[in-house]
C-alpha cells in the first residue's frame, strides 16, 4: 500500500510538472509571438540603406542610400527628397504600438490590409529586408494607423496593431507614398557654403538682362542691369540677392496637365530665365519660367484684375514642365537694387 501511495505521489508530481511546463511554455511562446508581432521599430536607422514601398495599384518607390552622396537615390534615376526620406527614418525609429485591434474590428481590418495595404521593406545592408511593414488606413479617431509586421521570407504576424508616434497626432500611412513625381528631389539651385559662382537673370518681355559673379579674389561683380537712378548699386542688397540663389526649390513635378496641354505649354515662350553655375562652371543649372492661367480671379494693389496666376507659374526644367511658387521665385526676379 505504501508502495502504491508513493507511486501515486510520484505520478502526481510528474503530472503537475508537465502541466506547469506546458502552460509556461505556451504562455512564453504567446508572449514572444506578441513581442515579435509588435516589434515594428528600427533601433538603428543609420544602418538603413534601402527602403522599398509598393502599393496594390502597382506603383513602387525604391529608395537607396548612396555612399558619398547628400541625397538618397529614387528608382535608380533621380535624387529623392531629403525631407521625405528623413521622415521615414524618424517613423521607423519612433513608431510604437498604441493598442491591439479590437476583436470586433479584427476581421474588417484584416480584410482591408489584405486588399489595400502598402508593403514597406526595410533593409539594413543585407540582401533580405530586416523588417516588412504592411500599412493600412487610419483608425476611426485618425490618431492611429493599422499595421501588420512581416519578415524577409514572407511570414506575417497573426494579428495587426494600431500604431502611432509619441508626440505626433495623426496617422502614418500618408508618409509612405509611391508616386515617383512626389518623391523626386525638388532642388533647382543647390550650392552649399560658398560654392555659388554666378547667376544670370533674363526678363524676356522687358529685355532686362544682368549677371552677377564671384571673381577670383571672392568679390561679387555685376554687369548688365543699370540702376534706376544715378546712385551706385547697393552692394548689400546685391549680395543678399545673389545669396538667394544658393538654395531654390520648385514646388512639384506633378503639373496636372494633359498630354495635349503639356505639348502646348512646351512651345510657349519663356517670361524669365534664371541660370546659375559654380566657381569653375562644372555645375550649372537653369530654369525657364512661364505665366500660368489663373484658377480664380485675383486683383493687384490698384484693383486691376491679374491676368496670370498670382500663386504659381509653370516652368521648364531639365526638359520637363513643373510647377513653382511665385512666393519663392518673385524675389529672384527683382529688376533694381
Amino acid at each position: 500500500m505504501h508502495r502504491n501511495l508513493r507511486l501515486f505521489y510520484i505520478l502526481l508530481f510528474v503530472t503537475a510538472v508537465a502541466i506547469l511546463v506546458r502552460e509556461y511554455g505556451n504562455n512564453a511562446k504567446s508572449e514572444m509571438d506578441n513581442v515579435e508581432a509588435s516589434a515594428f521599430a528600427i533601433a538603428d536607422t543609420s544602418a538603413v540603406n534601402k527602403i522599398f514601398i509598393a502599393d496594390k495599384d502597382g506603383k513602387q518607390a525604391l529608395l537607396e542610400r548612396v555612399s558619398g552622396q547628400r541625397y538618397w537615390s529614387l528608382n535608380g534615376k533621380y535624387f529623392a527628397r531629403k525631407d521625405a526620406v528623413d521622415l521615414l527614418l524618424k517613423t521607423f525609429k519612433r513608431v510604437k504600438v498604441q493598442s491591439p485591434v479590437a476583436h470586433a474590428k479584427l476581421e474588417t481590418v484584416n480584410r482591408m490590409l489584405a486588399g489595400r495595404a502598402k508593403k514597406v521593406e526595410i533593409y539594413q545592408g543585407k540582401e533580405s529586408p530586416e523588417k516588412v511593414w504592411y500599412i493600412g488606413t487610419s483608425d476611426q479617431s485618425h490618431t492611429g494607423t493599422y499595421m501588420l509586421l512581416g519578415d524577409a521570407i514572407g511570414n506575417v504576424a497573426e494579428e495587426p496593431f494600431v500604431t502611432h508616434m509619441e508626440g505626433f497626432t495623426g496617422f502614418l500611412s500618408t508618409r509612405f507614398f509611391t508616386d515617383e513625381r512626389e518623391w523626386r528631389y525638388t532642388g533647382v539651385f543647390d550650392y552649399p557654403g560658398r560654392s555659388l559662382g554666378g547667376i544670370h537673370v533674363q526678363h524676356h518681355e522687358s529685355g532686362l538682362d544682368y549677371t552677377m559673379r564671384v571673381d577670383s579674389i571672392g568679390n561679387l561683380t555685376f554687369t548688365g542691369l543699370k540702376p534706376r537712378t544715378n546712385a551706385s548699386i547697393d552692394t548689400v542688397q546685391m549680395q543678399d540677392h545673389f545669396n538667394r540663389f544658393r538654395k531654390v526649390h520648385l514646388e512639384t513635378y506633378n503639373n496636372h496637365l494633359s498630354d495635349l496641354a503639356l505639348d502646348s505649354i512646351m512651345q510657349v515662350p519663356a517670361a524669365f530665365t534664371l541660370s546659375t553655375w559654380n566657381a569653375d562652371s562644372t555645375i550649372t543649372s537653369n530654369i525657364e519660367l512661364l505665366w500660368k492661367q489663373p484658377t480664380m480671379d485675383t486683383y493687384d494693389n490698384d484693383g486691376n484684375l491679374n491676368p496670370w496666376d498670382g500663386a504659381r507659374m509653370y516652368a521648364r526644367f531639365k526638359g520637363e514642365i513643373v510647377l513653382v511658387q511665385t512666393f519663392v521665385f518673385d524675389p529672384l526676379l527683382r529688376d533694381s537694387f
